[in-house]
């Protein structure tokens, strides 16, 4: 449970383009995009709307505060439900998003990596994912991230 299907086309963004609005689900532990991350290209991620953590109020794209809590979240002192990224379904190649990144570097390294898909993730306790929950537009939702490759 918590992990969206993988089974869709991978394409790397062509220089110049964006994709479509992809909706985030936030109880994927990785939600695929479809999009295969180039190394060493340059991407802009844009963001908006909102999901909601459990019964807490709806939180946007840069989440929100516990600090105490947040050591161990799935990117460690990051802020709840902050919109994250990562290449692969490797944690170590995870980054935090939240409202928008103006110009995000693919790691050169990414060329060794055999799955350079982009995943997306609600920043979270690895075992709580089962009470995160995508909102419709009436509260706020969905919460959706639209990407641009600059070079």
């Amino acid at each position: 449970m918590g992990n969206a299907v993988d089974k869709v086309d991978i394409m790397p963004l062509p220089i110049g383009a964006s994709s479509a609005l992809i909706q985030v689900d936030p109880a994927a532990h990785f939600h695929p995009t479809g999009l295969e991350i180039t190394p060493g290209a340059h991407y802009r991620f844009i963001a908006s709307g909102q999901w909601r953590d459990g019964l807490l109020k709806p939180a946007g794209p840069e989440g929100w505060r516990l600090p105490w809590a947040e050591y161990f979240n799935r990117l460690p002192g990051q802020p709840f439900f902050l919109l994250c990224g990562c290449v692969g379904r490797d944690l170590a190649q995870a980054f935090a998003i939240g409202a928008g990144l103006a110009d995000w570097q693919a790691p050169a390294a990414l060329a060794e990596q055999a799955d350079r898909q982009l995943y997306l993730f609600a920043n979270d306790w690895a075992g709580m994912y089962w009470n995160n929950h995508a909102l419709g537009p009436e509260q706020g939702g969905p919460l959706s991230v639209q990407i641009i490759r600059l070079s």
